[in-house]
């Protein structure tokens, strides 16, 4: 009886364990990068329509890129896609760029986009749950060529 106690107790200890994971949460994720806001969104750009996404917006310092893709089943139970007519599922990214004392902060939120029962458009946070793809995206931005150039000093006139 005490073994079968102790293996209960064992299992119970590794359930609670496992169930305290550090779950991913939903964005907006920030990061930060030495190199210009310029160079940052040339960067992200370039990575996007690498990936097969559409710009869909683009001003100075803020952006949005989005594609056409499977919602997860439990989440896609809500979807109506099929029913609306050029509306379809969409994963998208909106990027704000803020240049601060000679660094850029990068928020990223992505989201689902999909259509409901009445056609309309609707949002869900889409949660960034690949610690590999966050660690790449902060390691591209700390890549990131950052402008050496150091002020020149006139030279005096002959």
């Amino acid at each position: 009886m005490k073994r079968v106690l102790i293996l209960v107790l064992v299992l119970t200890t590794f359930a609670a364990a496992r169930d305290k994971k550090t779950k991913a949460q939903p964005g907006p994720y920030v990061f930060t990068s030495k190199a210009s806001a310029q160079t940052v969104k040339s960067l992200i750009v370039q990575e996007n329509l690498r990936g097969g996404y559409a710009l869909d917006s683009d001003q100075p310092l803020q952006f949005r890129f989005s594609k056409p893709s499977q919602m997860p089943l439990m989440d896609a139970v809500f979807t109506a896609s099929d029913a609306c007519p050029g509306m379809m599922t969409k994963k998208a990214w909106s990027y704000t760029l803020e240049e601060l004392k000679g660094a850029t902060k990068v928020t990223v939120e992505p989201v689902w986009e999909y259509p409901d029962d009445y056609c309309h458009l609707q949002t869900q946070p889409l949660i960034w749950n690949l610690p590999e793809e966050i660690a790449a995206f902060q390691t591209m931005l700390d890549k990131a060529p950052t402008s050496a150039a150091q002020p020149t000093t006139p030279s005096p006139a002959p």
